[in-house]
């Protein structure tokens, strides 16, 4: 029987109309005195972040990188065996602990593997990062319901938070730490209580054990404490010291863990090999991809990301110097914003991991977006009535403007999934594989006398659930030395994969004896045997 086939587009158009229309008969009830309704408009546009999550997510399920094996090898061996190892039976250090956790936990009370709940614990945790940014919103001195509606239609339609909530990564959690954060250290400048204060300080511990990165919510919390004008110089010492011995408590025992068992803080960590000058373009065309400014000019995408610090730096000042609205909660935004980009920037060249990207820097999209527009309902009601009429429909059209060009951007993405799945070990291509097809039907394979390395081990787990070891980095002389002048392995071999950081095959291969065993489409298996090893042929 044929139907009409409707696209995707035209249903998610509908979703959201429909939820409008809600919208505004629910706030028209707010308008005659019903504060229970005061927030639903949030709940209603959530409505919008869970359901795109849900269309993102639905042909192969959650985005699985390497780092998400990492996560969820780790919940898996919790839930089964009571142990927070991963996928390579070695302790979990270069990652904090709490997002495994959580996602154990999820696991646990659900009965379901984290994998597969995980589109739908992604969408609860957007959705409620909506609600609960709504709630902060109806803080905001000067807060108009249109610019609460727009703001949070531009964050359930944001490209760069769907990319991460369509991952399994924990910077889902992470950002949601960050709000909640944010809201509790308001609370906290309202009240003055020490009570409040060790509040912040928790939720700031727990985002340090979610991400590293997370010292840059103690780095911020400290500096609205020392930026309070109302707190006598005495009592700012002592919230400052309360806060941050508290802050970073989960997180001492975390790195104290991790130092006993391998020896190692968080980690081997490789130096820098990008400037500061480097990795502020880079900064600048993550934030040019979020606005809709073009990208290419080095110079332009660079400027861009120091101006956007500098202005909202300046509107930190301003409002700290004030006073007069110091206790609100823009403020809060403004300060993790500064905070953190200066951390990630800095990090990035002191310390060599990935490229900084939109997903480095996912918890600055909020804060950015609050802390350049939070003033701007102020303002315009303090202008003449026709003004503020004009001013307002140019402040209306230009935020319709930029919602509308997130929707672009969100449709084509959702174009490049829709028909192989999200880039990683959930799409097509790796389902299709013919080499991962194969370790997930004879994973018994392998001879447990020799070790099996692979060229992207995470994958040999997540298909198989083989444990393998990781060829070695070309900068790791000695771990290369011993690979190659060592016993006999296997060698799992994925052409469609590839890291530069990693051993080359023509280096195994002229220091070795290779025996293909298998030969797949898109990989291969060898034998490799190194020219001084007495090992028999497999």
């Amino acid at each position: 029987m044929k139907g009409t086939c409707i696209p995707d587009h035209k249903i998610s158009l509908s979703i959201f109309g429909s939820l409008w229309s809600m919208s505004k008969l629910i706030m028209n009830k707010t308008r005659f005195g019903l504060p229970a309704f005061k927030n639903l408009d949030a709940c209603l546009i959530s409505l919008i972040g869970l359901i795109m999550i849900l269309i993102y997510t639905r042909h192969g399920g959650i985005g699985i990188s390497p780092d998400s094996i990492a996560y969820l090898s780790v919940a898996r061996n919790i839930i089964m065996h009571g142990s927070p190892v991963d996928y390579t039976l070695s302790p979990l250090v270069d990652f904090p602990v709490c997002y495994p956790f959580f996602l154990s936990i999820v696991g646990f009370v659900s009965g379901q593997d984290p994998l597969v709940i995980a589109p739908w614990l992604n969408g609860l945790l957007f959705a409620g990062l909506i609600v609960l940014l709504g709630s902060l919103i109806n803080s905001f001195e000067g807060v108009t319901r249109s610019y609460k509606w727009i703001i949070l239609i531009c964050i359930a339609l944001s490209p760069s938070l769907l990319e991460i909530y369509s991952m399994l990564w924990s910077e889902t959690l992470f950002i949601l730490f960050t709000i909640v954060f944010i809201s509790a250290f308001g609370r906290y400048l309202r009240k003055r209580s020490v009570i409040s204060l060790l509040c912040c300080a928790l939720i700031a511990s727990a985002a340090c054990i979610t991400r590293y990165a997370g010292v840059t919510i103690i780095g911020a919390g400290l500096m609205l404490l020392v930026f309070d004008r109302s707190l006598e110089w005495k009592k700012k010492l002592r919230h400052c010291l309360w806060f941050g011995l508290g802050s970073i408590s989960l997180l001492l025992i975390n790195l104290l863990r991790n130092r006993l068992i391998t020896g190692s803080l968080t980690g081997p960590r490789e130096p820098g090999i990008l400037t500061l000058s480097d990795n502020l373009i880079f900064t600048g065309r993550v934030i040019c991809n979020w606005l809709p400014v073009s990208g290419q000019q080095s110079e332009l995408v660079s400027g861009v990301a120091i101006l956007v610090l500098i202005v909202i730096s300046l509107l930190f000042l301003k409002r700290s110097w004030s006073g007069i609205v110091t206790l609100s909660t823009e403020n809060c935004f403004a300060a993790f914003f500064i905070v953190y980009t200066v951390f990630i920037t800095g990090i990035s060249t002191i310390s060599h991991f990935e490229q900084i990207n939109n997903r480095l820097l996912s918890p600055l999209y909020i804060p950015m977006v609050i802390s350049l527009t939070s003033w701007v309902p102020r303002v315009i009601r303090r202008l003449p009535v026709l003004t503020m009429r004009l001013a307002g429909a140019l402040a209306i059209l230009i935020a319709s403007g930029f919602a509308v060009y997130q929707y672009e951007q969100v449709s084509i993405m959702y174009d490049e999934v829709k028909g192989s799945g999200i880039p990683g070990y959930t799409e097509d291509a790796w389902k299709n594989s013919e080499t991962a097809g194969f370790l997930r039907k004879r994973a018994d394979y392998f001879d447990p006398a020799y070790e099996v390395y692979s060229n992207a081990h995470e994958a040999a787990y997540f298909n198989g659930g083989l444990i393998t070891e990781s060829l070695p980095q070309r900068r790791d002389k000695r771990d290369t030395f011993e690979l190659l002048n060592g016993d006999a392995f296997y060698l799992i071999w994925f052409d469609d994969f590839s890291d530069n950081e990693l051993v080359k095959f023509r280096t195994i291969r002229q220091h070795a004896d290779l025996i293909k065993k298998y030969d797949f489409k898109d990989g291969d298996i060898f034998f490799v045997r190194p020219r001084h090893s007495s090992a028999q042929q497999r």
